[in-house]
């Protein structure tokens, strides 16, 4: 994956390679599916009807 830079231009990057960098990058960060449920902030306008 080291990529001597011969040139000042931009270098082709597989896909493999920039796949490999992204885990890389999030490997560190929490997952986000994992987030904690929140409780909602609004509260019911009307009060429980009492039969």
């Amino acid at each position: 994956m080291a990529r001597e830079l011969t040139t000042g231009k931009a270098q082709a990057v597989t896909p493999e390679d920039f796949n490999a960098r992204v885990k890389r990058l999030l490997a560190d960060k929490p997952d986000p599916r994992k987030a904690e449920p929140r409780t909602r902030g609004f509260k019911n306008s009307k009060p429980p009807a009492n039969d």
